[in-house]
């Protein structure tokens, strides 16, 4: 609708004018510094999101030169063994494996979900004794035979040195869950306890065992599918966390982190290494008393960084991941084709002069084993056991699941 401009509106018009612009005469600065302002701040953003965007695809990385895999072997029979922890005083490593093409069809960390798709329901959980080199698996008792088995991250916390708590993640087609297990040195099986399920447990990825009934878990994303989940990707929102579970209270202990994933804590848990895969962050947090989390450092990586692990006997993190993580997505998605995903692990251990230099960092990384994905394929985590000389590498979509390697001397 037209509407008639009068005497009136003219004069009231050219008054407005006038007075803005008296006003930007009199600070004719200020525009001038609010556009400066948008530019510095736009191209701080483009240059961290351009520099995490070129790790997460790995781009300009170039080719891929194995490093330090003389002696690593293949584990037969074994398929996708994301996580490993290692009892160490008994030399038994635990991990759960499932099947590398059903993987693609259902694995809700990636955002496959599929809920017909085959055998992809029917993970199973493994010991493997790291002196003799063979592995059981391991009846769960007590589990319904009905419910479905997508393992994850999970945790040990001993109960005594025989008597062992497990915490597994467990990407249920009715939603994921965290499983409570027992076992004790020695015993044939594995005695399921418990199915933990909370509203702020959306889409859990790994656990830090704090108790026989209580943990810290990581949520990879805030929200489960659809597009507010591809926004939450694509733009890298910090809007993934870490909770706090007992029976008696959960909260949000860590927040804001760009796709919070695997987590290990140091064997008093007064330090928790938190992987947030994208753009290469590590976070190091200290336990309040109040079982929230607080950031004592953040670490930039050059790769998609994964599972770190603990290794008791020198106070080192190992942290595996993946070095082509576009590569690695394509072969996801496309059925039939083994994933060849190069893959890296790196040490982080303290740096001595941190402790007369307030300037030199607290943590140095060095890398312990490269592979171009002909060996291991989608490594996700190395696990050491110094004493026996054996490090473990498992595999998220590998039919080449868990690779035993030597130490090697780097690390």
């Amino acid at each position: 609708m037209a509407v008639k401009e009068t005497p009136g509106t003219k004069a009231s018009a050219k008054k407005q004018s006038s007075k803005a612009s008296k006003a930007a005469s009199t600070s004719p600065g200020l525009a001038t510094k609010i556009i400066v302002a948008i530019l510095v701040l736009t191209a701080a953003l483009s240059y961290n999101f351009l520099r995490n965007a070129i790790i997460d695809l790995g781009l300009l990385l170039g080719d891929v030169q194995p490093l330090n895999t003389e002696g690593c072997e293949v584990v037969k029979g074994l398929e996708t063994c994301e996580d490993i922890h290692i009892h160490h005083e008994s030399g038994l490593a635990f991990t759960t494996c499932g099947h590398a093409e059903s993987r693609k069809s259902w694995f809700p960390p990636i955002g496959t979900v599929n809920t017909s798709a085959e055998n992809a329901f029917k993970d199973i959980f493994v010991i493997y004794d790291v002196k003799s080199g063979k592995y059981e698996v391991m009846d769960l008792i007590g589990l319904p035979a009905d419910a479905d088995r997508v393992f994850h991250g999970l945790d040990i916390y001993e109960r005594s040195p025989t008597e062992l708590t497990i915490f597994a993640v467990n990407h249920r087609r009715s939603g994921s869950v965290i499983e409570v297990l027992e076992y004790t040195i020695g015993d044939k099986a594995v005695q399921y306890k418990e199915t933990i399920k909370h509203d702020l447990i959306i889409t859990p990825n790994d656990i830090v065992a704090l108790g026989p009934r209580s943990f810290y878990v990581s949520n990879d994303h805030r929200h489960k599918t659809g597009t507010m989940r591809e926004i939450e990707e694509t733009l890298r929102r910090p809007w993934s966390n870490v909770i706090f579970y007992s029976p008696e209270n959960t909260f949000v202990a860590f927040d804001n982190v760009v796709s919070a994933n695997g987590m290990a804590a140091n064997k008093d848990r007064s330090l928790i290494i938190l992987s947030a895969c994208h753009g290469g962050s590590v976070h190091v947090l200290r336990p309040r008393e109040d079982h929230t989390l607080e950031q004592q450092d953040h670490i930039k990586l050059d790769f998609y960084n994964d599972n770190p692990s603990y290794e008791p006997e020198t106070g080192d993190f190992f942290i595996g991941g993946h070095v082509q993580p576009l590569k690695m997505m394509h072969d996801i998605h496309t059925p039939g084709k083994p994933v060849a995903g190069p893959s890296k692990i790196v040490k982080l251990h303290k740096n001595p002069l941190a402790e007369t230099s307030a300037a030199a960092p607290r943590y140095l990384v060095s890398t312990v084993l490269v592979d171009n994905g002909q060996l291991i394929s989608t490594g996700t985590v190395a696990a050491i056991d110094r004493k026996r000389g054996v490090m473990l590498v498992g595999t998220a979509f590998s039919e080449k699941g868990l690779v035993r390697c030597p130490v090697p001397h780097s690390a």
